[in-house]
């Protein structure tokens, strides 16, 4: 079995010296890694382990290839090429959702935008007529800075067209919402990108020595677990034992 990890979180350059990260350690997708290699099954060939430079990465094992990606593209990139050979994935990286399209001022905008309509002022910004000419680091003598920030490619939606027959293990994230409402938001996601596990938290409830979740599977079987150590379990066990999920199952906390 060869198994794709996706871990930590990704950013995307301003300029050649700054950027935008969305925050997130790897933590959780290492300890999911040294459980999938604890388990010591003979069916375990591979792990692509994908993550930042500065994300927590696994203990080092001849069963795990470390693969660095910083930014979204290079994730899409790496993945592309992957996904078609390989078994299983467990996309729990924090991928940014945005990317920056250009820099600007308002003394700029305001020199360009001058005497336009609305829709010269729409097609204006929306293009990149208005940037900042500079390839390299933006002057930090500048008074202020607009940036455009355009979509990244939704990449958990494009997994099963990839490859239709991999199993695919993603994760959502809210903030301060009942259990409720986020099992119905996760559920929503896992039928919209064809998941076949999803694994759902709250930040609000997420401490140092806690790390509740639900885990929810394609027939609406749900688990729930309060440290990252029994995510990794739940997960390694779903992978390497038999692929089902149910409230009676071995690692089960309340």
């Amino acid at each position: 079995m060869k198994i794709i990890i996706t871990s930590g979180g990704t950013s995307e350059p301003v300029d050649n010296v700054r950027k935008i990260t969305n925050r997130s350690s790897g933590l959780l997708g290492s300890m999911i890694a040294n459980e999938l290699v604890a388990k010591n099954d003979e069916n375990l060939e591979k792990i692509y382990y994908i993550s930042n430079k500065n994300a927590k990465k696994p203990y080092k094992n001849d069963k795990i290839k470390e693969i660095i990606a910083e930014s979204t593209e290079d994730v899409y990139n790496a993945l592309e090429n992957l996904v078609p050979k390989c078994d299983a994935i467990i996309h729990a990286m924090a991928i940014s959702d945005y990317k920056v399209d250009y820099v600007s001022s308002s003394q700029l905008l305001t020199q360009r935008l001058a005497g336009k309509s609305k829709n010269e002022i729409e097609k204006l910004l929306i293009s990149n007529d208005v940037k900042i000419a500079n390839n390299d680091k933006i002057s930090s003598y500048n008074d202020d800075l607009f940036i455009r920030l355009v979509p990244t490619p939704k990449i958990i939606s494009k997994i099963k067209e990839w490859n239709k027959s991999i199993l695919l293990i993603g994760f959502k994230l809210l903030s301060n919402v009942r259990e409720e409402k986020l099992a119905d938001v996760a559920t929503n996601l896992l039928r919209k990108t064809n998941c076949d596990l999803i694994v759902a938290n709250d930040i609000t409830k997420i401490t140092k020595e806690r790390h509740p979740a639900l885990i929810i599977d394609k027939n609406s079987n749900v688990v729930k677990v309060n440290t990252k150590d029994y995510i990794a379990k739940v997960i390694s066990q779903y992978l390497l034992d038999n692929s089902e999920l149910s409230p009676t199952y071995k690692y089960y906390s309340v």
